[in-house]
């Protein structure tokens, strides 16, 4: 990598020069017209700029020439008190980071680090999302992008989304993404009490309880230096999510039972399917709970609104399944039209259904009745059901839920009926209607001439 210094304190430059050496080549220059020339000699991947050289600030005009010239992350330095008006230009001229030099040398190497890390960032991020969490989703994409460019690293991260839209799997990939030494560690907090989410997340120590005959070590200390990963973040108790507050604050705790304080310095990850802000309104979310796990948030569209993604994806499951097998043209548009209520969970589910088939050539009649009829997810009242508003409305319209049956009988036969041409025999093994009752129905409605 090439740095180049543009500072007239010897003393900071050498610093500089010396520390960024282990890193790459340093380039140092000055005044003005040394850095203007080296701008227009070499191509940079980090400038750090002293705004003030001599008496005259220059540092704003040499950013500008800096991000003009393509230099990859700028980083202006000062000794000055925080000078607003300066700030503002310094930002708006290309600056990435505003930077006392105090500031610089004590958090160095963190910045640094987001340089070269940073140079990459884009790769792996992309890496990513082409492999392991499939999405072309740009906003995503910026989101993951922020998150690991934080200058908070540790601060907690909550992403957010419908069921089944890939809220663990993503959790995981922040892991490698961030290029933490420790352990991902999970825990889901659905259907826990307090005593149990207690003692996974704390550990006890022997004896705290009775049934605790050896020492059992926590997810919080097991995820020192790596990930606590907490789904359904939404059920955790009141009472737990007051002493896990404390945890996340000052990062140390005391096993069950025990009187030593462990230190553990963990990145907490949540996520949950349900509006944290509604959990808040109803008393199941503390509201300081809330305002610390909140943090940096990732917010994971329906797979009905990533079109994109829903292509990628079947070609995803495709790929992957135990057994090869061909999607029709139609079944595969229908697929496609479907809204995917359960997401990528419902998806894979059903690629892996339609790839264990006696045939090999999956056609619209091997498709769920739900996906051939193309319901939309507005329609369709909970996500793994088939039951749709519109049909809730016809019964409290009709008051009964027998002509509601009917209804839907008469409108399967009908669709059988279009689909399969007339062909009763056909009928009667594909929908798995009776002889007597299709016989009567087609008698009734003057549609006996079929085959």
């Amino acid at each position: 990598m090439n740095f180049l210094i543009i500072e007239d304190d010897k003393n900071f430059s050498d610093f500089l020069s010396k520390a960024l050496s282990k890193h790459g080549k340093t380039f140092i220059a000055d005044n003005l017209i040394n850095a203007q020339n080296l701008l227009s000699s070499y191509s940079f991947d980090c400038a750090i700029i002293d705004l003030k050289l001599g008496e005259e600030i220059v540092g704003p005009q040499i950013a500008l020439m800096a991000k003009r010239k393509g230099v990859g992350h700028i980083i202006a330095v000062t000794n000055f008190e925080n000078d607003s008006e300066l700030i503002r230009l310094a930002y708006e001229n290309g600056v990435d980071d505003f930077v006392k030099k105090s500031n610089l040398k004590t958090h160095f190497d963190f910045f640094i680090k987001k340089v070269i890390t940073g140079k990459d960032l884009k790769k792996n991020v992309l890496r990513l999302t082409k492999t392991t969490y499939i999405t072309k989703d740009k906003e995503l994409i910026n989101s993951l992008e922020a998150v690991c460019t934080s200058y908070a690293p540790m601060e907690p991260i909550f992403i957010g989304g419908e069921s089944g839209v890939g809220k663990t799997q993503l959790g995981k990939c922040l892991k490698s993404l961030l290029g933490l030494d420790g352990e991902l560690v999970e825990l889901n907090c659905a259907g826990l009490n307090d005593e149990i989410i207690k003692s996974e997340l704390f550990g006890h120590e022997k004896g705290a309880f009775t049934g605790a005959d050896k020492q059992t070590i926590g997810k919080i200390e097991l995820a020192n230096n790596g990930i606590l990963f907490l789904d359904e973040i939404g059920d955790m108790p009141l009472l737990t999510q007051e002493k896990l507050l404390k945890v996340i604050e000052e990062k140390e705790f005391n096993r069950v039972g025990g009187s030593k304080k462990i230190k553990s310095n963990f990145l907490l990850v949540t996520a949950t399917l349900k509006n944290l802000e509604d959990l808040v309104k109803s008393g199941k979310l503390r509201p300081d709970f809330y305002n610390r796990i909140k943090g940096k948030t990732i917010h994971i569209k329906p797979l009905r609104e990533r079109r994109d993604d829903l292509k990628l994806l079947i070609e995803y499951f495709l790929n992957i399944a135990t057994r090869s097998i061909y999607l029709t043209p139609q079944a595969y548009e229908a697929l496609l039209n479907y809204n995917w209520p359960g997401n990528i969970r419902e998806l894979d589910k059903m690629i892996s259904r339609l790839s264990d088939m006696k045939g090999g050539i999956v056609k619209m009649q091997d498709l769920d009745p739900v996906v051939r009829s193309g319901h939309t997810t507005l329609d369709v009242i909970s996500p793994d059901g088939l039951l749709t508003k519109k049909q809730i409305e016809f019964i409290k319209e009709t008051g009964s839920v027998n002509r509601l049956y009917d209804a839907l009988e008469k409108e399967i036969i009908l669709h059988a009926y279009k689909e399969l041409n007339g062909k009763k025999i056909e009928i009667v093994k594909r929908y798995d209607i009776s002889r007597k009752k299709l016989w009567s129905f087609l008698k009734e409605n003057s549609m006996e001439g079929l085959q």
